[in-house]
This record gives structure tokens, sequence and C-alpha cells, in this order.
């Protein structure tokens, strides 16, 4: 395995839940501070409670940025901008063959029997 791939695996397997985790973490924590102790008459924790809003809406789209951008760096891996490349990658072609083979239906015309 290649560094990037590596690389990429821990963004995706590790690094993102763990954004992701962080925000749900302190979503939950603001709706206990907001809605159940902050309602008590407690101005200073229903601050808080808001202020945790605020950090778990922040968590959330960080890791939706890292997530989209791990996809895009992956996306980008693997298409050929040069339409004569010699690559062995499945998008290393301009134009796109079809395959007749590639999805067998059992007692299905075929475009012979047509």
């Amino acid at each position: 395995m290649s560094l990037f791939t590596l690389l990429m695996v821990f963004l995706t397997k590790y690094l993102v839940p763990f954004l992701f985790a962080i925000g749900l973490i302190h979503f939950l924590y603001g709706v206990i501070e907001y809605f159940i102790v902050g309602q008590g008459g407690d101005e200073e924790r229903a601050e808080h409670g808001r202020d945790l809003f605020l950090k778990s809406i922040v968590w959330i789209v960080l890791a939706l940025l890292v997530h989209f951008l791990v996809l895009l760096i992956g996306w980008i891996g693997t298409v050929s901008l040069r339409p004569d490349s010699d690559s062995n990658s499945p998008n290393s072609g301009i134009t796109p063959r079809v395959n007749e083979s590639i999805l067998q239906v059992p007692n299905a015309p075929s475009r012979q029997d047509q």
C-alpha cells in the first residue's frame, strides 16, 4: 500500500468519525445544558448550552468538509486527465465502451434476438 492510500484510509476510517463524534457529544451536552439545566433559571448554564450548540455545528461542518475533501482527493487520484493515457485504471479512457456481458439476465432476450 502506498502512503497516499494509507493516509486516505486513516482519514476516512478514523479522523472523520472522530470529528463527527466530537460534534455529537457537544450537541448532546448542549441539549442537556440548555433545555434541562438552563430551564431551571440558571442563565449562565443556558448560555453555556447555546455555546455548545454553536461548537457542535462547527465540529459537524468541519467533519463534513474533511470527508468531502477526502472524497475529492480520492476522486482526483482516480481520474486521468489525458485521454491517451496508458494507465490501467478503469477511468483511463475518454470514451466509455458498452460491455454486453457485464449484467447477464437469465431468460431475457439478447440484442441478437430482436
